[in-house]
Formats: structure tokens, sequence, C-alpha cells
């Protein structure tokens, strides 16, 4: 396939998968029985904890928090690790480490044997590079590392998405580059695979929201302005240079600016560096920008006072002394369907194929595809076994059964078509073993499902009874002080859980009136006025809420109150 446009590079990244070579990313070894307790001194998040095979984003900072270098760290051995990172801190990186490093044993290797890097990116990567290794790839979580052969190259392949897509990072040998490079051609011609440039590349890193250091963060930014304390920061490990500080500002409040997305009016991106302002005030700067294909609008990283990071607010600014328009958003800007998602989408799509035709090939192809992105979705097993008995192809049926008992011993479906597809083979023995084992599964469950319901039960009377409890020791306490914090938070949210909904109102209320920063509170109090179809005034409370866990950096409360808030516009539009 050959993509010539920005456009077709841009689509063929959101809906299928492509690659490029990463020659601005390396890779480094730290190596030695006391690779993990030193660097678990020195850096932001927990390794101790990392599992062989397993990775996480990670930073270095330093004691006022600055950061020094971001990157990401994969355990490959009990004493051995691989940071990947932008070529150009890895210097700062080495440096940072080797000034505390006195007698622990830990090594350094910047000329790892893997130092040719390519970016395999899509929602059908997992699909190519199972085609590339010819097997199966298992199902990864973000930062995962493991070991491939493609074309009996040795290669190293991390789960990472640097598109916003699922994405893997490939190394290998420089002296099989160009082999490695032929098999991506291969694919590539195969039509399944496209190469795309560096222009492509950079709309999709912001479209995703990740910025890059020396560009969108530096030295000059405390870790917590830039977002990466989302990913690369643990609050429960041990000390750390830097964690006072880091700690600090997530006890007691949020940075002054901070990192998010704005959208632009009009089509020209802003210059990196533009400063925003409104009349004389700057309230942020303008860091990488680009035009979204995908939002149809001219996006940006910029660092914003927290007054006007309220996700969603349009502010009249000037860029530069020139008037303009911008809207918050929160990052990504671009959100992609996760891989079950994607998957479920496929299913439906071969389903309703296998209604309308009767050729079975498209919608067998369709639900081969939904299991190589998610090897977990048992509907894509069943449906794409009954149509593969249906074309007599009865053994292959039989190994996607099995396969489907290996990821779950307990799905009945699997043993019943076991049962049915031996039965056609003529295999009586085997299909009456598969029955027996299909009814003593939905015995058990049965059984399960009865003492699963006495336990809720129990426990819903338990709850009752600590409601009461709670209830009356917080009207004790609400005679005393009518606007104690705690009491009206706490009476509103049990009414509002009991489906006491008018209830809830008052000492909701009462708190959002006297306590303006409880974000907590404007969520539960949106959710009773929708209980109670007051769509309006939830939205209003939604508003202030919003615009308040913005201030006080409290994403989860935020997210929760911004999605709600959009679905109530979306209805009423």
């Amino acid at each position: 396939m050959t993509v010539t446009t920005l456009t077709e590079e841009h689509r063929q990244a959101r809906e299928g998968c492509v690659y490029f070579p990463l020659e601005d990313f390396c890779l480094v070894e730290a190596k030695g029985k006391d690779t993990f307790s030193f660097l678990q001194s020195q850096t932001t998040n927990d390794v101790l904890n990392l599992a062989i095979g397993a990775g996480l984003g990670n930073a270095l900072v330093d004691r006022k928090a600055r950061l020094l270098c971001n990157f990401s760290l994969h355990k490959t051995s009990d004493t051995a690790a691989l940071f990947l990172l932008e070529t150009d801190q890895r210097d700062t990186l080495i440096n940072q480490l080797k000034e505390y490093h006195f007698r622990e044993d830990i090594e350094w290797n910047t000329d790892t044997p893997f130092n040719f890097l390519v970016a395999l990116q899509g929602p059908k990567s997992p699909v190519v590079l199972e085609h590339l290794t010819e097997s199966a790839v298992s199902l990864h979580n973000t930062n995962d590392i493991f070991t491939a052969g493609i074309d009996g190259i040795e290669t190293w392949v991390i789960c990472k998405s640097l598109t916003g897509e699922e994405g893997y990072i490939l190394a290998c040998s420089a002296d099989r580059k160009e082999d490695l490079l032929q098999a991506l051609h291969k694919a590539d011609r195969s039509g399944g695979l496209v190469a795309i440039g560096t222009e492509t590349r950079e709309i999709l890193r912001i479209e995703a929201g990740i910025p890059v250091y020396g560009r969108d963060m530096d030295k000059s930014h405390i870790l917590p302005e830039t977002g990466l304390e989302h990913t690369s920061v643990s609050y429960h490990k041990g000390c750390y240079i830097g964690q006072e500080v880091i700690a600090r500002i997530k006890t007691y409040g949020s940075p002054a600016f901070a990192l998010m997305g704005i959208i632009l009016d009009g089509d020209a991106p802003p210059a990196l560096h533009t400063p925003i302002k409104i009349k004389t005030k700057k309230i942020g700067v303008v860091k990488s920008s680009v035009y979204s294909p995908s939002l149809g609008k001219v996006i940006a990283l910029a660092y914003l006072q927290k007054d006007f990071r309220s996700p969603g607010q349009t502010h009249e600014v000037t860029l530069n002394d020139r008037p303009a328009r911008i809207t918050t958003c929160l990052l990504p800007f671009y959100q992609t369907a996760g891989k079950t998602e994607r998957a479920k989408q496929l299913h439906q799509q071969a389903l309703t194929l296998f209604k309308k035709e009767e050729n079975l090939d498209r919608p067998i192809a369709l639900l081969r595809e939904a299991i190589a992105l998610d090897p977990k979705f048992a509907p894509g097993y069943e449906a794409l076994g009954v149509m593969l008995s249906k074309q007599n192809k009865l053994d292959e049926a039989i190994a996607l059964m099995k396969r489907l008992v290996e990821i779950d011993p307990q799905e009945i479906m699997a043993h019943t078509n076991l049962s049915i597809y031996y039965m056609q083979q003529g295999r009586i023995e085997d299909a009456e073993m598969e029955k027996g084992e299909a009814t003593a599964i939905q015995f058990e469950k049965m059984i399960e499902e009865n003492q699963a319901k006495k336990a809720r039960e129990k426990q819903a009377s338990q709850n009752k009874e600590e409601q009461e409890r709670q209830v009356e020791m917080f009207h004790k306490v609400l005679e005393i002080d009518p606007v104690d914090q705690v009491a009206n938070f706490g009476l509103g949210s049990i009414y509002l859980d009991t489906g006491k909904y008018e209830e809830a109102l008052n000492p909701l209320k009462t708190v959002v009136e006297h306590y303006r920063d409880h974000s907590a509170a404007y969520l539960a109090l949106g959710k009773t006025l929708e209980k109670l179809s007051r769509k309006e005034e939830a939205a209003e409370v939604y508003q202030k809420g919003i615009e308040a866990a913005s201030k006080k950096g409290d994403l989860m409360p935020l997210r929760d109150m911004q999605n709600r808030l959009n679905q109530i516009l979306h209805s009423d539009s």
C-alpha cells in the first residue's frame, strides 16, 4: 500500500497499523545486584515491586522536584533493567544517577545490543505483530517487555503507545537493522502495514497528549506541572530526591501552572512558547501545537494558570497580542477505543454479515481479527467456532473451544460446543464427557450464585445497620454544629446511596455552600439532582464543581463531573 498524503497516513494510524524508525529514542541498560534498590532511592516511581517482564513510567527530579528527565523502565531480570528514553536525555540520566552512585553493585551500558528501534503503532498492531513473529501475541500491559523472533531476528518488544492507539516498540541490534526494515517492508507491500513520516508522527503524538522533554517540559518545570505524576510517581514508596515537594503539592493543593490541552479557533497553529493573555494578564503559554485531523481543529499543549484550567471553558485571549479564542480540554485530545471495545465492534460486524451473507469468509476474517486484538474475548471464540463448524472445519472449531477453556475453564458454552462438535465427528465418548462437564459447571454456578445471594443479603443487612448507626451519629453532630463538613457530606452520601434523594439535598447543599472546594460534594449533589430529574440544576452544580476540582487538582471527581455534564448537554441537544 502506497501512502502519499498526511491524511492517508493519519487515517492508517487510526484505523490500521503504521511504523516509523525511532532514531530519537535509545535504550540504556542498568545491571547489577543492587540495580533496583538503588533506582528505588533515586527515581519517582516504585521499581521494587516490578515483576520480570513488567515496566512503568518513571522520572528523575532534583530536590525542588524540577524535572531532570523522564523515561520508562523495564525489568528484564532480577538484576537488570532497560531504560527507554529520548536520546537527548541519555547523558542527563547517566550523569545524575552516577552522581549518587557510590558502592552499589550497578553498571550502566549505553551501547546495548538492541540499539535500533522502530515503533509499530495502530489498532491493528497486535495483528501485524502476530504476523511478523508468526506466533500468538498474548495480552500485555503498557510498558511490558518480552522477546520475539522476526524473520530470525532476535527482537525486544516493548508495549508502548506513542500515538494513543495500541502500539509496540521493536528493538534489535544495529547490524540487523536492514533485515528488520525488510521484514516491515514485506508487511507494507502486503497491505497490512504503512510507513509514516515525522510530520504525521507529531500530529499523532499531540492528539494523544504526550509531552516531549525539551519542548513541552524541561528542568524549569516541577514534575506535577507536567501531568507525569499520574503515570510516573508513587506516593507510597520510600524516600527519593524531590519526594517532599511532590508529596506536599499532592497533599495541599495543585501547582500554579499545569499542562493541559487547548482547542483553538482558526487554521494556523500558534508558535512554540506563545504567551496566552487575557488583557494584560498572562494566563498561560503554548507548547506543541498542530492541526488535528481527528478533531478538525487546531490543538495545542499549553501550561495554564489554575484559575483557567476548568475543561470545556472558552476564553477570549490574545496570542502574541492577536485576538484568539481557546477552549480548554483534558488530555488526551483523542481517546482511542480499547482493545475489547474494538473486538466487540468487529464481533457485531461479523454477526451482521453472518445474517445477511451465505459466504462466511468475511465474518470469519473479522472474528479472527477480533480475537487477535483481544485474545480473551469469549464471544469471538464462540461465534467463530459456530461459523467454522458450518464450514465443517470441526478440528479448528474444537481447537478454538479448547483455547476458550484454557482462558476460562468455567465457560459453559465452550464445553457445550465441544460436546456438539465431538458428536458431529462421531466421538460419542468425548461428547458425553464435555456435556457432563458443562452440566457440572452449570450446577456449580447455581450453587455459587445461591451462596453469593445469601452473602449479599447478609452484607446488605450489615451495611444497613452500619448506615443507620452513622446517620444517628451524624444527626447528633449536626445538632451541635449544623454546618459540620464531615457530618453533612456523610449524611448526604448515605441518603444518595440508599435512594433517599430528597433527604440528601439539604446536607449536600450545605457542604458546597460552606466548603466551596469540596469536589466530592459537588459530584454527589449533581448525582442527586440527576436522580430527581433536575438536570439543569445538576449541570450548574457540575460546572461549579469542575471549576473547584480544577483549582484543587482533584482529577478523578473532575473527570466524572465532566463526563456527566457532557452527557446532560448531549441529551438536551
